[in-house]
């Protein structure tokens, strides 16, 4: 059985090229040699469940500035994490969510981390 996107409305607003890896639980997106997004929607862990931004934490205050429903990422066991959330729980979050790919879209610098798995990928 082949496990669905979850929020796969928003493929719509992300740019052609992408590279969508599934994972535990999670959908990891990648553009231009990053990691951008990762998809999540499961029912252990709930609060973790949305989009995890991947970016760094000097870019924490301009996102949050530009799309306020993203939050600091929180993992319960105090585990350091320069990851942002986008709740799928916030009132805001389809809207906030077009928002956040429309970012990736344009390649903002804020949004994305090279890694050597992300970079051998494309």
């Amino acid at each position: 059985m082949k496990k669905t996107v979850p929020f796969d409305f928003l493929l719509d607003y992300l740019p052609t090229g992408i590279i969508i890896k599934p994972a535990v639980g999670m959908f990891y997106i990648y553009f231009d040699k990053k990691i951008v997004l990762i998809f999540r929607k499961v029912s252990k862990n709930p609060q973790h469940n949305g989009i995890w931004i991947s970016t760094t934490r000097e870019n924490h205050a301009s996102l949050k500035g530009e799309i306020p429903a993203i939050t600091d990422f929180v993992l319960d066991e105090g585990f350091d994490t320069a990851w942002l959330l986008l709740s799928d729980n916030h009132d805001d979050f389809e809207i906030s969510a077009i928002q956040l790919c429309e970012l990736v879209s344009r390649r903002d610098k804020r949004i994305g981390k090279v890694t050597p798995k992300s970079a051998a990928m494309f």
